[in-house]
């Protein structure tokens, strides 16, 4: 006479994670995926555009942007203090420099 048995599977306590797989090239990028609106798309394939290198160079210059504004924010009091010491005694080399 055969049994039948009854196995309990062990549920997750935890919800599984699914890894985004990153793709790392010899060149140091990786692979992004963008939400552009389609005219746009059109008009930069029309132009021969290359699109990753158009959107690296404005991540490039919108992130200098933003730390320069940054850092600007951090520092303006001394900025502020170092304009004032000049205004008061002048250039730290005006004794060096003869007009």
């Amino acid at each position: 006479m055969a049994t039948s048995r009854k196995y309990k599977i062990a549920s997750p306590k935890a919800p599984l994670k699914v890894e985004e797989r990153k793709v790392a090239y010899s060149t140091g990028k990786q692979r992004l995926n963008l939400t552009v609106r389609a005219d746009l798309i059109e008009r930069a394939r029309a132009a021969k555009l290359n699109l990753s290198s158009v959107v690296e160079q404005s991540l490039e210059r919108t992130l200098r942007e933003t730390e320069r504004e940054r850092w600007l924010a951090e520092n303006a009091e001394a900025l502020a203090f170092h304009r004032a010491r000049v205004e008061r005694d002048g250039p730290l080399c005006a004794d060096l420099v003869s007009l």
